[in-house]
């Protein structure tokens, strides 16, 4: 079988696709079924990669412990840090309407982005901080990153299935309640407040998880990966799959992924200097295009055929 298309590039824009595969359905669990618009998703995954970028460069590490424990905890400590910046958020931000949760999490973001650009001394300002390579050796720079993308791949898969697991259990009838109608789930006494919050800091953590692990890829951490696009690309696949759906999330972001990011940027043989300013101006544009479009004529997405009223008596409908 000839693999001479699948270039390095080719597979890091795979394991970015993944990776925002697993973002969409973190969001899915936040918008889909508790209602909470989360606009600032890159702000979260922002504070796992720096937070892993900071600890691996800034932390003292022993010589004698290797490569592989210092990566290993400091991505578990940008995990922790995302989760606790969500708790934080989260107790701020989900008890106001839909605007505010809307606002509240896109200036988190804009947060996020700002520290990365201006504090120099920890994160290397605008020029980024380098942070290092994988933590194996297994041949070429491709056969490593074929080999991230393998273990991204498992990790956005456990994912998808704590978001069905979440789906059957009763925690997650309580997401889907709220997310209908919050006033009278918490009139039945329904802990609308303290689920929301709990469901909140644990997805945020996940995508600070997805964050450092595509830091671990990059190799260097610059503000430029905290760009909206990381954003509108998890919310643009979820729309299109289906937002009440765990698979729609999966669906959506790979049409979108393949078609934007493969396609589009990588194999239409446009001039260079239009990849290197236009295009990825145009990128954005065509998200926004796309979501206007779906919500306006499919609004439930590819696999939203299931109305939310059906996702209470049937909460197995990942």
């Amino acid at each position: 079988m000839d693999l001479s298309w699948l270039t390095q590039y080719v597979v890091a824009v795979v394991v970015l696709i993944v990776t925002t595969v697993g973002l969409a359905l973190l969001l899915h669990l936040q918008m889909g079924l508790a209602g909470i618009g989360n606009f600032g998703i890159v702000g979260f995954y922002g504070v796992g990669m720096y937070g892993f970028g900071m600890c691996l460069v800034h932390i003292p590490w022993p010589d004698a412990w290797g490569m592989l424990l210092p990566i290993l905890l400091s991505l578990l400590l940008g995990t922790v840090a995302a989760g606790l910046a969500g708790l934080l958020v989260g107790w701020l931000i989900v008890g106001l309407d839909a605007d505010g949760i809307l606002l509240g999490t896109l200036g988190f973001a804009s947060i996020v982005y700002g520290l990365a650009q201006t504090n120099r001394d920890w994160t290397g300002g605008a020029e980024g901080m380098g942070t290092t390579q994988f933590p194996y050796d297994i041949g070429s720079q491709k056969a490593n990153t074929l080999l991230w993308l393998g273990i991204t791949v498992v990790v956005v898969a456990l994912i998808l299935l704590y978001v069905i697991q979440v789906h059957r259990s009763p925690y997650g009838r309580l997401l889907i309640a709220t997310g209908q109608n919050e006033p009278l789930a918490r009139s039945l006494g329904k802990p609308t407040f303290h689920g929301k919050l709990a469901m909140f800091a644990t997805t945020s953590a996940l995508m600070g998880l997805l964050g450092g692990m595509y830091g671990i890829m990059l190799h260097y951490i610059r503000p430029v990966e905290l760009l909206i696009t990381v954003t509108l690309a998890a919310i643009v696949g979820l729309v299109v799959g289906g937002q009440t759906r765990a698979w729609g999330a999966v669906v959506g972001v790979v049409l979108v992924g393949v078609l934007f990011e493969l396609v589009f940027m990588i194999w239409i043989p446009f001039k260079t200097e239009w990849r290197r300013q236009a295009l990825p101006v145009l990128r954005q544009m065509l998200y926004g295009a796309t979501l206007i479009g779906v919500l306006m004529f499919r609004p439930l997405g590819i696999l939203g055929r299931m109305r939310r009223d059906k996702s209470v008596r049937r909460p197995s409908g990942a």
